[in-house]
């Protein structure tokens, strides 16, 4: 069980930060489908401070999806003090750092993943954010900057030495990005010298990757990045398989188009009709993936902006039919 002031989670699924991704809509999806707590899209602490207008609609928060963590990344330790003092006020119930980000547009400046090479950095920006706030702080990292700097075990110590209440280990390296396999294997021994609620990230695609991340690492707690977007249903599927030893491995075609267009509802109300149009494009392979007619469906879809008219062509969508009927244009 995992205890952080007045938040309780056992052995939770938690939906990774996504630039890009983890947005409102997304996150009350996501809540649907069983997430016991939700990252915000990272955010940056200069970015806060001068009330970036887009910035601050990524921290905004609703009741019916906590609770949420907004994650906070930057490289001045006084800057992520006052960015956080910011935050804290939005409400969330956890702040998170960001030591992981690999991104160039993140890393490349000095933030994320590039503060693991200068843990004496890493640890004042610990402990100005645990000093500027009261609420819990965690924070997410990687093993170090390449393969000759791994150095996950002096990260983990001054996370712990700082005040850090939890931290998620993705067992990659800076350089390696996204490539290769994650190395569980860290978080297993992590655990055993950890004295701090430890969650896995890293190459969890199914279900049985969380049973097999939960019984092999012994982690507090697993947290699942680009398959949440891929398969929104997924949280439901492992805590089936966690609690049964078994779970619907096929969504059906109806629950599918129920749900997207729940999303696209969603994306149009907190995004906006244009916006909300335009970012739910790059997620109905994954809500009709390996479906009869998709191709014909994104065509049809692509080629409109107005919400209504989308949505029509999503109600009438019908893989065992003929063509999509001709949308009437006013």
């Amino acid at each position: 069980m995992i205890k952080l002031s007045t938040l309780e989670l056992d052995r939770p699924l938690i939906l990774a930060p996504m630039d890009g991704y983890t947005n409102i809509p997304l996150r009350l999806i996501i809540k649907e489908s069983g997430a016991d707590l939700m990252f915000t899209e990272f955010v940056n602490s200069d970015a806060v401070i001068y009330e970036n207008k887009k910035t601050l609609d990524k921290i905004r928060i609703l009741a019916e999806e906590r609770p949420v963590a907004i994650q906070l990344f930057g490289k001045k330790p006084a800057n992520m003090a006052e960015a956080a003092k910011i935050i804290e006020q939005a409400g969330p119930e956890l702040i998170d750092i960001n030591f992981g980000c690999p991104a160039p547009t993140v890393s490349g400046h000095g933030s994320g993943s590039a503060i693991l090479k200068d843990l004496p950095l890493l640890s004042r920006i610990c402990e100005s954010v645990v000093q500027a706030v009261k609420i819990p702080v965690s924070a997410k990292t990687r093993l170090g900057w390449d393969d000759s700097n791994i150095n996950i075990f002096q990260t983990a110590k001054i996370f712990e030495e700082s005040g850090i209440s939890m931290m998620t280990l993705h067992p990659r390296t800076k350089a390696q990005k996204f490539n290769g396999i994650s190395d569980w294997e860290y978080i297993k021994r992590l655990k055993t010298e950890l004295n701090i609620p430890l969650i896995g990230n890293g190459d969890i695609v199914d279900p049985e990757d969380v049973l097999r991340m939960f019984e092999y690492t012994e982690c507090d707690g697993v947290m699942i990045g680009r398959e949440a977007v891929k398969n929104p249903w997924i949280f439901r599927q492992a805590k089936d398989l966690l609690r049964t030893g078994r779970y619907e491995k096929e969504i059906p075609f109806e629950e599918r188009k129920r749900l997207c267009l729940k999303h696209f509802d969603l994306s149009v109300q907190y995004l906006g009709d244009r916006k909300g149009v335009l970012e739910m494009r790059k997620l109905y392979q994954n809500y009709f993936r390996n479906i009869s007619g998709i191709k014909n469906l994104k065509k049809r879809i692509f080629e409109c902006e107005n919400p209504g008219d989308v949505r029509k062509i999503l109600t009438d969508f019908d893989p065992c039919g003929d063509e999509l009927p001709e949308i009437e244009q006013a």
